[in-house]
């Protein structure tokens, strides 16, 4: 009997747990959207200052990123870091969450061309691995949470910085129930997928997937595929070239954070005057692309891609640092449609998946998360073209590893 109410304690206290984790994910990207339309929508209309606004929104964003950097240093932390940690010393150090979303917030909300993902799930991984050191302390004090009065309790383990049991290899051998502890996972992902989902409707926060249209393809244009895959595999290594140069370039601020954020606040003073829908990740702005895609010119198309491809450069090496997905598949759709432009003959969404899909992929080189991302933008009669394209790559992917 007590072993099934320490269990179902336990099981209880991990759904809570992950319920908060997932209503802090849900408030940091409910203060970004009240933050940037604060600062770039409401406060400029109020005062009407026009281009002086804008240089002066950029500095104050500058310098509050440079000093945050310099007093907290490479913040926000993003998920490749946090994954890289937490493989190699099984543990995160999580005290520093706050601090790191504090940071992608300023980042975000004062308009850097980078998504609020790297950021958001690197604090995901760390609130997780303190979900787990909760439930830790919980398993392992057990009897001695039943010798304290409930309110005790209650306080002991809503405590968000004590009563905390980090992750030992020998102790979690011993406590053995492998398999438990994977259904537990399970549910607890899937509870704070749902809490996830049901808070960004409750507080009204837009979809972060935009529809590209309907498409009407034929067999006789899979012809198109070998052409246009070859096209986004060259634009993908071209953007590499790019990502080292623009490294080197910026390779003298290593240890001028202030300096650097304002270079970077000068980038998005320039955008902001000259091509306001390439300022934050693009999410919003990918709603305007089909009707844009549609009626500019191929060059024009082709430009706005590649800004906003040097913009994120930009943003990362002067410290605005974040996502780079949604950018990427951003100027990708975009170069998508100049492309589709060329050859009004076909179908216009079926050339726009086919770029997209193999420039990101070689881009970000992740071809299971941008095939899974990309199919979310497009209709369901191209999922097989956009499935072909990631079984490709990543079979290249597997052929490349074991030579």
């Amino acid at each position: 009997m007590g072993k099934a109410l320490k269990g179902t304690g336990l099981l209880i206290y991990g759904i809570l747990l992950s319920s908060i984790v997932a209503g802090i994910s849900v408030l940091f990207l409910f203060l970004e959207r009240i933050f940037s339309e604060f600062i770039w929508e409401e406060l400029p209309a109020y005062l009407n200052w026009g281009n002086l606004y804008l240089l002066l929104i950029c500095l104050i964003g500058g310098l509050l990123v440079g000093f945050g950097h310099k007093k907290w240093g490479a913040l926000p932390r993003s998920a490749h870091d946090a994954m890289s940690e937490l493989k190699q010393t099984k543990t995160l150090d999580y005290h520093v969450v706050l601090r790191s979303l504090v940071m992608a917030l300023l980042i975000l909300s004062f308009g850097a061309g980078v998504g609020p993902e790297a950021a958001l799930l690197g604090s995901v991984i760390a609130l997780s691995v303190w979900q787990a050191d909760k439930m830790r302390y919980y398993y392992f004090h057990y009897q001695e949470l039943k010798q304290v009065s409930i309110l005790a309790r209650v306080k002991r383990l809503s405590h968000p910085i004590q009563y905390l049991l980090t992750y030992d290899e020998e102790r979690a051998f011993l406590a053995g129930g492998q398999k438990k502890k994977k259904v537990l996972y399970g549910v607890f992902i899937i509870n704070g997928l749902v809490t996830f989902t049901i808070l960004m409707k409750m507080s009204g926060q837009p979809s972060f997937v935009s529809k590209m249209g309907t498409s009407n393809w034929g067999f006789n244009e899979l012809l198109l595929i070998f052409p246009f895959i070859g096209f986004g595999v060259l634009y993908g290594l071209g953007y590499h070239l790019l990502k080292k140069g623009m490294k080197k370039i910026f390779s003298f601020g290593k240890h001028r954070p202030i300096q650097m954020a304002l270079i970077g606040s000068a980038a998005i003073f320039l955008i902001a005057v000259y091509l306001p829908n390439l300022l934050f990740s693009g999410q919003l702005s990918l709603s305007l692309v089909p009707y844009v895609g549609m009626k500019e010119s191929v060059i024009l198309l082709s430009i706005v891609a590649l800004i906003k491809l040097i913009y994120l450069q930009v943003c990362l090496n002067t410290g605005w640092t974040g996502g780079d997905i949604f950018p990427v598949v951003f100027a990708s759709i975009i170069q998508g449609f100049a492309m589709a432009q060329l050859f009004p003959q076909y179908d216009t969404l079926l050339i726009v998946a086919i770029v997209s899909t193999s420039m990101s992929i070689v881009i970000l080189k992740s071809p299971i998360v941008v095939g899974i991302f990309i199919a979310l933008f497009f209709p369901l009669n191209l999922l097989p073209i956009i499935l072909f394209i990631t079984c490709l790559f990543l079979v290249y992917q597997k052929v490349k590893t074991a030579k």
